[in-house]
């Protein structure tokens, strides 16, 4: 077992964390921040980006993963693609480019413009989506 001073924001994504001491300055400069503290004793949990703190601030809670499928991830030009499986809420990014957020849990993509893409997607409590590699080509 091992006590961690966890410094978390509104949003319960973890800021920073330490085993090390933490005095009241600390946690005052933290809070001027808008960083709130909480410590807990947490058996073999390492409390890093994969993580978020529980609504009443008494444990930690893992981050869910997208389970997304692409229809298809080398579509000819103007093609139609669908990619299923992502919770309402969804932000979508294209080569880093935020498109918006997801009302529905279904992206139709429509790639005008031959290339190599990466669309990538972000949702609070998820574990981070590294990308997908769509590859547009003029023809199939």
């Amino acid at each position: 077992m091992t006590t961690y001073n966890i410094f978390y924001n509104s949003n319960k994504e973890i800021v920073w964390s330490t085993t090390g001491e933490v005095n009241d300055a600390i946690k005052t400069a933290q809070s001027s921040l808008g960083y709130s503290h909480v410590q807990l004793t947490l058996n073999a949990i390492m409390p890093d980006e994969n993580y978020y703190v529980n609504s009443d601030a008494t444990g930690l809670v893992e981050k869910s993963i997208f389970d997304f499928a692409f229809s298809n991830t080398t579509p000819a030009l103007d093609e139609v693609v669908n990619v299923t499986g992502l919770p309402a809420g969804t932000e979508v990014f294209v080569d880093d480019v935020s498109k918006g957020t997801m009302s529905d849990t279904t992206l139709t993509l429509t790639i005008q413009e031959p290339g190599t893409y990466k669309v990538r997607f972000k949702k609070l409590h998820y574990k981070e989506h590294s990308g997908t590699i769509v590859i547009v080509k003029r023809y199939v």
